[in-house]
C-alpha cells in the first residue's frame, strides 16, 4: 500500500514506470510514478511539452489493482473537469497509457467515477454517478434518479448510459439533517472499486451514507447503506457545511473483506449560552437553535468502524478502535522516530497533544490512520507532516514532512492505493 497526492507534479523524470501517449490535441506526453513507503507520499509526474497548466494541473481520478485513471486538461486555462479534460489509465507495471474516448455529451464529475481492473489488468472498466435528479412531491422526496455511465475496455461500445433509482431513503430516518443544512440526499465525496465478479463500486458520501453498486450486471442497482451517528463533536459541522474529509474516510480492506471508516472528534470545551444538553444525535437536529457558544479546543480522539463486504441487508457498522491523543505513545522499536519528534517540536514548540490535526486518511492494510498536520510557528514559515497512528496500540508508528507552501494552495488530497504491489 502507498500513499498517493491526488495532484502531479509537473516534470520531466523517467524510471521503469514511464509510459507516453498523446493528447486529443496531438501533443505528446509523458507519465511517470515514483514510489515511497507511508508515511512518505508517492506521486506521480507528468511532461507534456507545449501544454502550460496554468490553473488546473493533471490529477488522479481513481485507481484499482496496478492501473490508475488520469486526467489531463486540454486547455491550459480550464478550471473545471468536463469536456476539455483529457482521461487515460495508466499500467505503470506494464509501461502503458491508454487516452478513453470523450464522454461527450456526458461530464464525468471525478470523485464519482471508478476504475475497475480486470483480468490482471489486460483489461478495465470506468463507471461513473452521474449528478442526481430528485423528485418531490410536495415537499416529500419520493424518488431520487442517477445515471450510471460506463466505459469497457474489452469492447467496442464506447461510453454507455443507465439510469438507477432511489426510492427508499433511510437516512433522512437514522441520520437527518437540519433544516439549515443545504445538502442533497447524496453528494459523493470520494468513490472505492470493491471489484469481484460483478465490479461492485462504492459511492461514497462522507455525511451520511454509500451507495453500493454491482456495475457489471445487467441491471444494476444502488443498495444504500448509512454510516454511523456522527460523533457529538461533528454535530455542528453539519450547520457549517464543511467538507466532510475534514475529519472522515472510508477505504475497503481486501485482505481482511471489510469496508473501514473512521471519524475524528475534535475535543473541545463548548459553554452555550444557555447550556444545553441534548441526549442524541437525533434529539439536536429536531430541537437545535441557534445559540452563542465558546469553543476551547482539547486535543482529539479518533473512532473507526468496520462492516463486512459483500453487504448484506440486517448487518451494518460495528466499532472497532477509540483512541484518544492524550493516550498516544511513541512507537518504541524506532528509535530515529523520538529524534524527529523532538525536531518537530523544537520547530512547533508543540507537542503530539497540541499539534491541529485534519484530513484522516485509512490505512487498507493494517491499523493505521494518517493525519496531516499544519502549523505555523510564530516568527517561522508553515510545518507540515504526515503522522502515522497505530489506533490499535495507540502509538505513533511515524512522521514525514509534507510540502508545506503546496499545501498552503490546495487543500490536502491524498489517499491509499494497492498500485505499488503489481510495480
Amino acid at each position: 500500500m502507498v500513499l498517493l497526492d491526488r495532484w502531479f507534479h509537473i516534470a520531466d523524470l523517467t524510471n521503469n514506470t514511464t509510459a507516453e501517449s498523446t493528447t486529443s490535441s496531438g501533443l505528446p506526453i509523458k507519465v511517470t510514478f515514483r514510489a515511497a513507503g507511508p508515511p512518505l507520499v508517492s506521486h506521480f509526474c507528468v511532461h507534456c511539452p507545449g501544454l502550460a497548466f496554468r490553473r488546473r494541473g493533471p490529477k488522479i481520478v481513481a485507481t484499482d489493482a496496478d492501473l490508475a485513471l488520469l486526467c489531463v486538461p486540454i486547455d491550459p486555462n480550464s478550471t473545471a473537469s468536463g469536456l476539455d479534460w483529457d482521461y487515460f489509465v495508466y499500467g505503470p507495471r506494464a509501461r502503458w497509457l491508454h487516452r478513453l474516448p470523450n464522454p461527450d455529451p456526458w461530464v464525468l464529475d471525478d470523485p464519482a467515477t471508478a476504475l475497475i481492473s480486470h483480468q490482471d489488468g489486460a483489461s478495465y472498466v470506468v463507471a461513473a454517478l452521474g449528478v442526481g435528479r430528485p423528485l418531490y412531491h410536495g415537499r416529500a422526496l419520493i424518488r431520487y434518479d442517477f445515471d450510471l455511465h460506463l466505459y469497457r475496455s474489452s469492447d467496442s461500445q464506447g461510453w454507455i448510459s443507465k439510469r438507477l433509482s432511489v426510492t427508499e431513503f433511510q437516512r433522512d430516518k437514522l441520520i437527518p439533517l437540519p433544516r439549515e443544512v443545504d445538502r442533497l440526499y447524496h453528494e459523493t465525496g470520494k468513490t472505492i472499486t470493491i471489484g469481484g465478479e460483478h465490479g461492485t463500486v462504492a459511492w461514497v458520501d462522507l455525511w451520511r451514507g454509500i451507495f453500493f453498486c454491482d456495475v457489471l450486471k445487467e441491471c444494476p442497482v444502488l443498495q444504500d447503506v448509512t454510516l454511523p451517528e456522527p460523533a457529538r463533536a461533528s454535530w455542528n459541522r453539519l450547520l457549517r457545511n464543511s467538507n466532510p474529509s475534514f475529519f472522515r474516510d472510508v477505504t475497503i480492506s481486501r485482505d481482511k473483506g471489510l469496508i473501514k471508516y473512521v471519524e475524528l472528534e475534535f475535543c473541545s470545551r463548548e459553554e452555550l449560552e444557555p447550556p444545553v444538553s441534548y441526549t442524541s444525535y437525533t434529539d439536536w437536529v429536531h430541537n437545535y437553535k441557534p445559540r452563542k457558544s465558546m469553543v476551547i479546543c482539547d486535543g482529539w480522539k479518533s473512532t473507526t468502524w468496520n462492516m463486512a463486504i459483500p453487504v448484506r441487508s440486517g448487518e451494518g457498522w460495528h466499532p472497532d478502535c477509540v483512541v484518544d491523543v492524550k493516550d498516544v505513545i511513541l512507537e518504541s522499536s524506532d528509535p530515529c522516530l523520538s529524534d524527529r519528534m523532538a525536531m518537530l517540536s523544537s520547530k512547533t514548540t508543540r507537542t503530539l497533544k497540541e499539534l491541529p490535526v485534519e484530513y484522516p486518511i485509512l490505512s487498507m492494510d493494517d491499523d493505521v490512520v494518517y493525519l496531516v498536520s499544519q502549523t505555523k510557528p510564530r516568527g517561522m514559515d508553515n510545518v507540515a507532516v504526515m503522522l502515522a497512528i497505530d489506533v490499535r496500540k495507540a502509538t505513533l508508528r511515524g512522521l514525514a514532512e509534507l510540502d508545506a507552501q503546496k499545501l498552503s494552495i490546495f487543500l490536502p488530497d491524498f489517499f491509499t492505493s494497492e498500485i505499488c504491489r503489481g510495480t
